[in-house]
């Protein structure tokens, strides 16, 4: 079994796994890699605009783009973990 995944999309855990993927190598400066991962998602359909932090795909479907942790920020600066008052 296992469906064919529609029409060739990427699924959603894939896109994001690619994504944090892209993340991680961003963090890291390897940007050879993070316009490799980009490369690839965009031959999948797969717009990345990072101005937005969002993704977008051909078939309809978008969503934040997540963390290189893998979780979503609160958008802009990154970094702000914990540390509201104490």
């Amino acid at each position: 079994g296992g469906g064919g995944g529609g029409g060739g999309g990427m699924a959603d855990h894939v896109i994001h796994e690619k994504l944090v993927e892209r993340e991680k190598a961003r963090v890291a400066r390897d940007y050879a890699k993070s316009d490799r991962m980009r490369d690839e998602l965009q031959a999948a359909g797969i717009f990345v605009k990072d101005s937005e932090k969002r993704w977008s795909a051909n078939d309809g479907r978008s969503g934040p783009i997540p963390t290189a942790s893998g979780g979503y920020g609160a958008g802009g600066g990154g970094g702000g973990y914990g540390g509201r008052g104490g």
